[in-house]
């Protein structure tokens, strides 16, 4: 067997860049889910991106997107302060994180972190990346308590 990587299988972890990028601009624009089909477009079409498992992120945005009240709900008891006074790019990185961690059982809690810890180092600053690891790992003993045990 061999211990290289498949190169023909979608990539999650470009998918999750360009949700983040999806999210992002997505917020910045009022949170106007008709802007969504044309903000997908254009992260699908990112050449960069070639290899990114573009059903998962699709899922992701619209699951997100749709449940974006829901998740919120579930990361402001692990944030000692107001959302609106989250960066954008941390309150999406959250928001994919947690809801991975509820919709998506089959990958494990400390994947999910770790994943929200490589988006939060490209796209946020150093001190960022203690606030989702501490606001995640909160969060994760609620949600994925059985998984934590």
């Amino acid at each position: 067997m061999s211990n290289r990587k498949k190169t023909n299988s979608p990539n999650r972890h470009q998918a999750r860049e360009s949700a983040i990028e999806t999210l992002y601009a997505w917020h910045s624009g009022g949170n106007d889910n008709a802007d969504l089909p044309h903000l997908l477009s254009g992260r699908i079409q990112e050449e960069e991106r070639g290899a990114q498992d573009e059903t998962y992120l699709r899922e992701m945005v619209y699951g997100i997107t749709e449940q974006k009240d829901e998740l919120d709900e579930l990361i402001k008891p692990a944030v000692k302060r107001s959302l609106k006074s989250v960066a954008n790019v941390e309150l999406n990185v959250l928001r994919l994180a947690v809801w991975e961690m509820k919709n998506r059982l089959e990958i494990p809690y400390r994947v999910i972190i770790n994943e929200a810890l490589e988006l939060t180092r490209a796209y946020a600053d150093e001190s960022a990346r203690g606030f989702i690891n501490g606001v995640l790992d909160k969060l994760a003993k609620s949600i994925r308590s059985a998984e934590m045990k």
